[in-house]
């Protein structure tokens, strides 16, 4: 089922790859409910909802169009995942690049190294918390149009 699904190439990232079946999954079992619902009181059930719905999803638009906006999704999450993380990076070396070679040789040997280091530390991890915060806030973001996308990408009831 995953390969008749992701009928695209292997270029897309493992997290692209799970979205997407996520979501199309979500639309084939929804679609898959409504024709039980609708074929429970009837004695014709020769194939099973779920092929049913999956073969409505395959050949509909809609399955393009959720692989397509997802691909989006997921695209705009790792940048802005590589954004927070490159953000932390330079904040952390240009934190720790003003401080060496500012102080006289004797002064690093004594009681400031160890304030300079614990002041390092500090910012080092308040710089970290805000990348978690950020990255927290894209995946939850991704989520959001993730479902969004499922939503608008209902097939018709039968």
């Amino acid at each position: 089922m995953r390969s008749r699904l992701l009928s695209k190439p292997s270029d897309s990232s493992p997290l692209e790859n799970i979205v997407q079946l996520c979501s199309a999954v979500l639309v084939i079992f929804e679609h898959s409910f409504h024709i039980f619902d609708k074929r429970r009181f009837l004695a014709d059930q020769l194939a099973p909802c779920f092929h049913v719905a999956l073969k409505k999803y395959m050949a509909s638009q809609h399955a393009a169009a959720v692989r397509e906006s997802v691909s989006a999704a997921v695209q705009a999450y790792e940048e802005a995942v590589a954004t927070a993380a490159h953000a932390y990076e330079e904040a952390v070396k240009a934190f720790v690049y003003t401080y060496q070679g500012k102080s006289p040789a004797w002064m690093a040997k004594l009681l400031f190294r160890r304030l300079r280091r614990k002041a390092r530390e500090a910012f080092e991890c308040s710089q970290q918390r805000e990348t978690e915060f950020l990255c927290s806030q894209a995946k939850a973001e991704l989520i959001k149009t993730t479902l969004e996308i499922a939503l608008n990408n209902r097939l018709p009831r039968p």
